[in-house]
């Protein structure tokens, strides 16, 4: 299996979070890709490459562009930073709505952003564009029939970024990115199956016919990101129907994620698409130290399995996974089970 990798990753390395007067480090750390490679080189079969740069049309053609160069604008600022000067920007302030007096990467930090532990660092905006160079690629490739299924080996992750909002980890939305580029082709169903819900994915879809989300994910009611992801939301105007959430407990283990992946799975096969974007977050893991599941390693490659059973072109792109002992494992089966 071809492994489009993204080149940049490592020039985002949150700092931690000082909480009691102690430093926790961040979980979206460069070491998930490390554990990830080595996991897919021990097992072989895999080819690893880098993707061309993605244009800037085809970014803004899912973010908004005010958006694109604030995160371009702020990396630069923070690279040119000197001295005393912080070299990171976490955000602060919140405006309640457009506020066209601010001015200046800090007084807009919260504007396109909705939480707080989501920083910027000199080194993001290069890294949130490799990820979603990646990510076209491999839905390229896809498109071409130049291959069946392509894994983009990549973080920050995604699918919490919004049209113009980071959070959640997360900057450019590389599932919808890979997503918009199928349907320039024919349908397509993306299927998410990390422990938190794909907010970012189901809002930039919602009124879309053309672009089926589906998201299998713990209870939003006691799991980040909280707002989103209930069983009631299913699109709008013309996306009326073409959205799904699959609501889990805290505990979930296999006994009840399976039901819940046949049924995510029967919804996207009703919709018939000639694509599928697999968004696979490893936070579902019993070890994920954010997830709150019970699935076990072995499991995963019986995941796998039930989504290769679609038998669709498919781009996986990586999401989360926070448990540096536990992701390159799951992975490993995980894609095992789809080859």
């Amino acid at each position: 299996m071809r492994v489009i990798l993204n080149p940049k990753h490592e020039s985002h390395a949150p700092p931690g979070e000082v909480e009691n007067g102690a430093v926790i480090p961040c979980y979206e750390s460069p070491g998930r890709l490390t554990a990830i490679r080595t996991a897919l080189e021990a097992a072989g079969g895999y080819t690893f490459e880098e993707p061309p740069v993605a244009a800037d049309e085809t970014i803004a053609a899912i973010h908004d562009p005010a958006y694109i160069a604030y995160l371009r604008e702020t990396s630069a600022e923070l690279r040119r930073a000197r001295g005393s000067t912080p070299k990171v920007q976490w955000p602060s302030v919140f405006p309640y709505g457009p506020n066209p007096r601010a001015a200046g990467n800090r007084a807009l930090r919260g504007q396109f952003c909705f939480d707080t532990y989501t920083p910027i660092l000199g080194g993001t905006f290069a890294a949130a564009l490799g990820g979603a160079s990646a990510a076209v690629q491999a839905a390229e490739l896809v498109v071409s029939a130049t291959e069946q299924r392509v894994y983009v080996m990549t973080r920050p992750p995604g699918h919490h970024a919004e049209r113009d909002r980071c959070g959640g980890y997360c900057y450019f939305n590389n599932c919808a990115l890979a997503a918009e580029r199928f349907a320039k082709a024919s349908k397509v169903a993306v299927l998410d199956l990390d422990v938190h819900h794909a907010n970012g994915t189901q809002h930039i879809f919602y009124d879309r016919a053309d672009v089926l989300t589906v998201s299998v994910h713990g209870d939003p009611a006691g799991l980040y990101p909280f707002f989103s992801g209930y069983a009631d939301e299913t699109g709008t105007g013309p996306g009326l129907g073409c959205n799904a959430n699959i609501l889990l407990p805290p505990g979930t283990g296999p006994k009840e994620y399976r039901p819940a992946l046949s049924m995510a799975v029967e919804t996207v096969a009703r919709f018939q698409p000639a694509f599928l974007v697999l968004a696979f977050g490893a936070d579902t893991h019993e070890a994920d130290p954010i997830g709150g599941f019970k699935l076990p390693t072995g499991f995963y490659r019986e995941m796998g399995l039930a989504v290769r059973e679609l038998g669709l072109p498919t781009a996986i792109v990586q999401e989360g996974g926070y448990s540096l002992e536990a992701i390159g494992g799951c992975v490993a089966e995980f894609l095992a089970g789809l080859r």
